[in-house]
């Protein structure tokens, strides 16, 4: 907190040497009252005497603590940057610490003006004091004014507007200084909680990475290829896939549904179905392992009605032997780039059904492409035709990503998949990305 200079207010002796005439006048009074009574000058009263001697004990009481006040030498009231210590009055409730306050507010005792200082738990400010007038004292201050803390400015050699106003600023700035510590105290925390969060993030994002074939296994098993891989957040609901069995090339392209970490904790769920389709139950048609992913996937994670999550995906068969290709779709169709006549792209639609829930179920279909050497197959999740940019901040559309693809004619494939990163970023140029990016394309070369 910021360092504020303490003020003392140094105490005026005149209420006080009032008090204590006053305090002693009666005490005499009342003494003499119970000596008449004694000696016989006034008729006894038993009841008398004792009210008396009662009245007599409260103002030398008085008496007592007004002349320990006036002996008193330090200041009637210190403000600090911790809090208030009042010795304006006769009793005083101690140490007030700013973060114990309520409220100040003013009154007026008699003709004397006060500040009230409302504290939160007023009783503490009673028991903590050990002598029993004190205690009293505190509490009838307490129910009469609404708080045992109550400065008298007639007791300070201060003026009482100048005094309310500096009470009022230096509470009013011990809540800000305490509210901006709370804020940085509750900034530091979410920090923390997010860099354990991150981190957490970014080690999930290696057990993911784990799960996708490298660059080295995918060249060799698909041969001339790229992969286009942007994650919208650290982790992603897009994953690419690619295995062997025996003769067998399988590849797919996958997305599941959303992106970040729900779409991550899908595509594992995912990825494994597509191992155990073709590993365990020996499965080589695409739409046959479609069928049975959806199946594993509805078994995994037990969906129903409050739970649609699932994915869509390409998947390919291709037999290093035969040279055969074998294809399905579920709501990804795939692309095959071709030299003729004139350089064309082809399509193959995929089946409009989502692998996950569905009212009625259809069988995936299953299409047998004949392919020619230097086709290109593209297959890719909807991300990168739905991101928004350009001039107009519109999407680019699947037609322009076509267009984009055919301006690709006779170059490289890794040639390919810097050109579209590049025309990714600057077309996006300062747009959020929207969606997780996946784009593979493989060249057949024999």
């Amino acid at each position: 907190m910021t360092t504020t200079k303490d003020i003392e207010i140094p105490s005026k002796k005149t209420t006080i040497t009032f008090i204590l005439i006053i305090a002693i006048s009666l005490g005499v009074r009342f003494s003499l009252s119970i000596y008449r009574e004694i000696i016989g000058e006034d008729s006894f009263s038993f009841g008398n005497v004792m009210l008396h001697l009662f009245l007599a004990t409260i103002c030398f009481i008085f008496a007592s603590y007004a002349i320990m006040k006036w002996m008193y030498k330090g200041p009637g009231l210190v403000i600090n940057q911790m809090g208030i210590i009042d010795n304006s009055g006769i009793v005083s409730a101690g140490m007030v610490f700013w973060s114990d306050v309520t409220e100040i507010n003013t009154s007026k005792i008699i003709f004397s003006d006060c500040i009230i200082i409302k504290v939160k738990k007023p009783d503490r400010y009673i028991k903590n004091q050990k002598n029993l007038f004190k205690k009293i004292w505190l509490t009838l201050e307490n129910s009469r004014l609404g708080s045992p803390v109550n400065i008298s400015v007639s007791g300070l050699n201060y003026k009482y507007n100048e005094l309310f106003r500096i009470l009022q600023d230096r509470y009013l700035s011990t809540q800000v200084e305490s509210r901006t510590y709370e804020l940085k105290r509750e900034k530091d925390d979410i920090q923390r909680e997010k860099k354990e969060l991150v981190d957490s993030i970014n080690y999930a994002k290696r057990i993911q990475a784990a799960l996708l074939p490298s660059s080295s296994i995918i060249e060799q098993r698909l041969g001339e290829s790229f992969i286009l891989y942007l994650p919208k957040d650290i982790v992603s609901g897009d994953f690419y896939w690619v295995e062997t069995v025996d003769n067998w090339v399988f590849f797919a392209i996958c997305d599941c549904t959303g992106h970040g970490v729900p779409g991550a904790l899908i595509s594992i769920v995912c990825n494994n179905a597509l191992n155990r389709a073709i590993r365990e139950f020996k499965l080589i048609e695409p739409s046959k392992i479609l069928d049975k992913v959806a199946e594993l996937i509805d078994a995994s994670i037990s969906l129903d009605a409050a739970v649609k999550d699932g994915m869509d995906a390409s998947v390919c068969a291709f037999n290093n032997v035969t040279r055969e290709l074998f294809w399905a779709g579920a709501n990804i169709p795939l692309w095959i780039a071709r030299e003729g006549t004139f350089y064309e792209l082809l399509e193959f639609k995929p089946d409009k059904q989502p692998i996950g829930l569905v009212e009625k179920r259809m069988p995936y279909t299953n299409h047998k492409i004949d392919i020619q050497k230097d086709d290109i197959l593209y297959m890719m999740s909807d991300g990168f035709a739905d991101q928004f940019g350009g001039e107009n901040g519109k999407k680019l559309t699947r037609k322009k990503f076509k267009e984009l693809l055919l301006l690709q004619r006779g170059k490289m494939l890794s040639d390919q998949h810097n050109i579209l990163h590049n025309f990714h970023a600057d077309d996006k140029g300062t747009s959020d990305q929207i969606d997780d990016i996946l784009v593979m394309g493989i060249r057949i070369e024999k």
